[in-house]
């Protein structure tokens, strides 16, 4: 926090590992660099999977297989015993070296420390740019030793990862620095019972629907994205206590009823471009209907 206070702080990345507890700190430390207006702009995580090359773990036995081949070509006439043999060999090979190849060379992800919060990311706190750096030794070595890994392995995909975060971390600060806020800033009318949004993006929400479609873990389950919370026991009268931005990409929203949402940006705009077309259907309807109406 001194750091961020006493330095010209453009943007920051945060390094996390897929534990859950770990999720608590890249909120904390969302939290903490939005105090000093330092905008979080990637999130990676570290130790995500380890690689492992597939194994095709199929057991065959081959003696057995050889004499079912025997008894059904010695079935079929014509077919002497050194020719029938030779096929059955022939078959019998083909099909071991396919056995062998099955998998070789495929690569499997083994997340030995869970899932991670890609998900949650994106949809509490609208980081859309989060990265997987997985368990490899040699990026450990090449640490030690003082050569980036990205240098010694230029067309892995590892070093694929490194090039897409730094391009990322290039864009994103330069949208900071130079681009005009893409924000839209909220506020509530209270006589009208409404949520106003301007900006980029204008148009007006109800405040239940905007309660309703908290996506926190305690209203959405993390794993499968069904909906915890029903949407009735929201009730139309519940309103905002207070509104602000969280993050780059997010606002943080307390309510009346004692909870606390994150809605990215992203859904926000969502959430008002579904209205809209909801509301030139109703439009469509209405006129339709007045046109149909003998006089």
């Amino acid at each position: 926090l001194t750091l961020s206070q006493r330095l010209n702080i453009t943007a920051a990345v945060i390094v996390t590992t897929p534990q859950e507890l770990s999720f608590v700190d890249v909120e904390r430390g969302v939290e903490m660099f939005d105090t000093v207006n330092v905008p979080c702009i990637a999130v990676v995580e570290n130790m995500a999977y380890l690689e492992k090359e597939k194994s095709a773990n199929v057991e065959v036995d081959y003696e057995t297989l050889r004499d079912k081949f025997l008894q059904v070509l010695k079935e079929r006439d014509g077919i002497s015993d050194e020719a029938a043999a030779d096929v059955v060999n022939s078959l019998v090979d083909t099909v071991q070296e396919n056995v062998q190849n099955t998998g070789k060379g495929e690569m499997e992800e083994i997340r030995i420390f869970g899932q991670g919060h890609k998900r949650r990311l994106s949809e509490q706190w609208g980081i859309e740019h989060t990265f997987s750096v997985p368990l490899v030794s040699t990026i450990a070595k090449n640490g030690d030793s003082g050569t980036p890994f990205i240098l010694d392995n230029p067309s892995s995909p590892q070093a694929d990862t490194y090039k897409e975060l730094a391009k990322t971390v290039a864009r994103e600060t330069s949208k900071v620095l130079f681009s005009k806020t893409s924000r839209p800033n909220l506020s509530y009318l209270s006589e009208a019972h409404i949520i106003q949004v301007d900006g980029m993006d204008q148009g007006t929400l109800a405040p239940a629907e905007l309660r309703r479609g908290c996506r926190c873990a305690a209203c959405v389950e993390e794993l499968t994205g069904k909906q915890i919370l029903n949407p009735e026991s929201i009730p139309e009268s519940i309103r905002p206590m207070s509104m602000s931005p969280t993050g780059n990409y997010a606002v943080s929203v307390d309510w009346s009823d004692g909870h606390k949402s994150l809605y990215p940006y992203r859904q926000i705009r969502s959430m008002l471009a579904s209205k809209n077309t909801n509301d030139e259907v109703l439009d469509g309807n209405m006129e339709k209907e007045k046109e149909t109406v003998p006089l």
